[in-house]
């Protein structure tokens, strides 16, 4: 490091950005070539739709009006105003700018443009249909948040099961729960289950957690309120007519081939040989502990650890968080009342005590401590400053508003740790095994490995968990020399009975909504709101917490979508669109109408495979709408169609928020994504219309 002398000029680090460089990241030179390509091919089509009645026909609009007159007009360059806009966006949401963004700036220009009224822009805001959801989405929060999920998953695998039976009985039990919360938390809850039982079953996780994710994928269609897609469909698509449970006997026979598909491929196309590539990156973490907590968590009776080994249970990468000992063997099954050790940073911490809840802290016990109010409290990181009045005490120490946790001192680099016994790894003939090293010297730079039982000095770090409003206390200005808030820290909510009887009362409460609505006893969203109303009373979500648990996102995402959708059937261009897909259908099946159904779920499959699923949905309904009104078929059949082909996107890791979750878990490469899901993308585009067609039919009956 060189130092500055007086006077002479600063370079900063990193030069800041120029709106040129903003400009470029935005428009990258493939969006500029397309977007130009596409507005020279507009302008052909323009000028001859202008010349050429039978082109300027293919973007009438026809509208029906008071009396029963139909009055068709037709705007060839508002129309192909509309697509260059969707191409753009659809073109941005491909690189992976969020694809609520951009759907609000397309809304925003085309309600500027005149394309479509206020009315129309603003209809996604008041949708029933995305107020339900985001009432759904607290009710799965309740649920997630206590633990009953997971306590779900580890009950239903069992431990006795090997192999393929075991295999059909995680899928179904995917299934099961997918049909009844969102793929995304299903999977959420089922990865550290499954990555616990996998190794006792006979798979690795890598081949369970992808097919895990592609079930839940199928399954959530079952019934309308528990996938985005939907809802969306359900809004967009009002003359379809769609009941809760309209996708119900398509999504269930999809679910079992996709079971029947994931045990026959998932070993072959996921083999696990090779790729356990996570082991190495603890090697890597086990020279970076100078900064470390050293803490004992013991684990409690009735947890799901129990009977499962350390490696089982997904206990050796924790992120932020080094196994170091343990009190019984590393390969011997866990019992109520064993101890582990953890070398953690803070963040580690609060990863430990919010992944494993079958895990309990070591000594004073922040919830018999500090008590209620959970919700307000973090973990924070506090420093010893000089002339403390804590300089001199040692653990445990409970202070106002704050109990510690974990101390340490830092250390320069180059001191070494004590012998210390530790978890190493060998291969033996192609596999993994663990074992304990006890002359290992990994340099954990603490002041020793084992509990803090020195006096507190100056510069000694602290982590507490205390109340919000810690920082602000007169006393901690005069012992501390810093107060740093660790991001994400939350205390679980899942450490008494209660949070447990909160969570299934949460879980009730769904599927009252669920059951109510089938039985036509109010709409969904009152229904809803109701049982939100419930959950707030009863402390489930915390009051304070509900604006946090909605899902702003996918409520703009389908607002901006119903927006887009009113410009797209506006402008006529959803009736060049239809022509051109009834065209491309009946050329496939030479005539026949289900070619048309294949087509609309290729283009569905394809565009939700490359951005949001929920955004395809709003993109190609008044597509639908209009081929199902220029080829007389049934809009019910088609809106099922779109619906199941717009959640079957199967072959990229960012198709879906589940797929880039298991993506480092795996860990899988995007050739497995493509691997494992394109040859289920290929059978579910026969399947679906398929399906669907003999369910709903195909032509609509005639109406005089």
């Amino acid at each position: 490091m060189e130092p500055c002398s007086p006077g002479s000029p600063v370079t900063p680090l990193r030069s800041f950005r120029t709106g040129k460089s903003y400009l470029a990241e935005m428009c990258s030179a493939r969006i500029l070539v397309l977007c130009l390509f596409s507005a020279c091919c507009s302008m052909a089509v323009g000028y001859r739709a202008d010349n050429d009645p039978e082109w300027r026909r293919l973007f009438e609009v026809c509208e029906v009006g008071r009396y029963g007159h139909k009055r068709c007009h037709s705007n060839p360059w508002q129309a192909l105003l509309v697509g260059n806009v969707l191409l753009l966006a659809t073109a941005m949401m491909i690189n992976g700018y969020r694809s609520h963004y951009v759907f609000l700036g397309a809304v925003t220009f085309l309600g500027s443009t005149g394309v479509i009224s206020t009315e129309q822009a603003l209809a996604g805001f008041s949708s029933p249909g995305n107020i339900a959801f985001q009432a759904v989405l607290l009710l799965v929060a309740g649920i997630q948040d206590s633990g009953v999920l997971d306590h779900i998953f580890s009950r239903l695998l069992g431990t006795e099961e090997k192999d393929t039976k075991a295999f059909l009985r995680v899928q179904l039990v995917t299934a099961l729960l997918g049909a009844v919360v969102q793929q995304t938390t299903v999977v959420v809850a089922a990865a550290p289950a499954l990555q616990r039982w996998a190794p006792r079953a006979g798979w690795s996780p890598r081949e369970v957690l992808l097919p895990v994710s592609t079930v839940g994928a199928v399954s959530q269609n079952l019934m309308i309120v528990t996938s985005t897609v939907a809802l969306t469909i359900y809004q967009t698509m009002p003359e379809a007519e769609l009941q809760m449970l309209d996708p119900a006997l398509a999504c269930i026979a999809l679910t079992l081939l996709t079971i029947i598909y994931c045990i026959f491929l998932a070993k072959p196309l996921l083999s696990s040989v090779g790729k356990e590539t996570h082991l190495d990156n603890r090697e890597h973490m086990r020279h970076q502990l100078h900064n470390r907590y050293y803490l004992s968590f013991q684990v409690a009776k009735g947890s799901f650890l129990i009977d499962s080994t350390v490696a089982q249970a997904g206990l050796l990468s924790m992120p932020g968080a080094v196994l170091v000992d343990t009190d019984f063997p590393i390969d011997q099954r866990m019992k109520a009342g064993n101890l582990l050790n953890f070398a953690a940073t803070a963040s580690g911490v609060a990863q430990i005590r919010n992944r494993s809840p079958g895990l309990v802290l070591q000594g004073l016990d922040p919830l018999a401590v500090l008590g209620a109010q959970r919700h307000r409290r973090r973990l924070f990181e506090v420093g010893i400053a000089p002339g403390s009045s804590l300089i001199g005490c040692k653990l445990p120490i409970i202070f106002n508003q704050a109990t510690c946790l974990a101390a340490r001192r830092p250390q320069p680099h180059n001191m070494a740790s004590p012998p210390s016994r530790r978890p190493r790894r060998r291969h033996s003939q192609g596999r993994v095994e663990f074992f304990w090293d006890a002359n290992a010297n990994d340099d954990i730079i603490t002041i020793e490995l084992g509990e803090f039982r020195e006096a507190l000095n100056v510069g000694d770090i602290l982590l507490v968990e205390a109340f919000l409003e810690f920082p602000d206390l007169p006393e901690v200005e005069t012992d501390f020399s810093f107060v740093a808030l660790v991001p994400e820290s939350a205390p679980p909510r899942h450490g008494r009975t209660v949070d447990q009887r909160r969570g299934w009362l949460a879980l009730l409460l769904l599927g009252s909504v669920i059951l109510f609505s089938l039985m036509e006893f109010g709409d969904l969203v009152f229904l809803g709101l109701a049982a939100v109303t419930c959950c707030v009373v009863f402390n489930v979500v915390h009051r304070e917490l509900v604006l946090q648990r909605l899902n702003l996102p996918i409520f703009l995402t389908i607002a901006g979508g119903l927006g887009v959708g009113q410009a797209i059937k506006a402008s006529g261009l959803a009736n060049a669109w239809a022509k051109m897909v009834v065209a491309a259908g009946h050329h496939v099946a030479m005539g026949h109408p289900i070619g048309v159904l294949m087509a609309l779920s290729f283009i569905t499959s394809l565009l939700s495979n490359l951005m949001s699923h929920t955004a395809t949905a709003a993109l190609m309904a008044p597509i639908a709408m209009k081929v199902c009104a220029a080829e007389s078929m049934k809009l019910k059949t088609a809106a099922i169609v779109l619906m199941l082909s717009a959640n079957a996107s199967f072959a990229t890791p960012f198709a879906t928020s589940a797929n880039i979750m298991i993506k480092g878990m795996g860990p899988y490469e995007f050739h497995d994504y493509f691997k494992f899901g394109a040859p289920l993308q290929l059978l579910f585009l026969f399947a679906i219309p398929a399906l669907c067609a003999l369910q709903f039919g195909v032509t609509a009956p005639f109406e005089v």
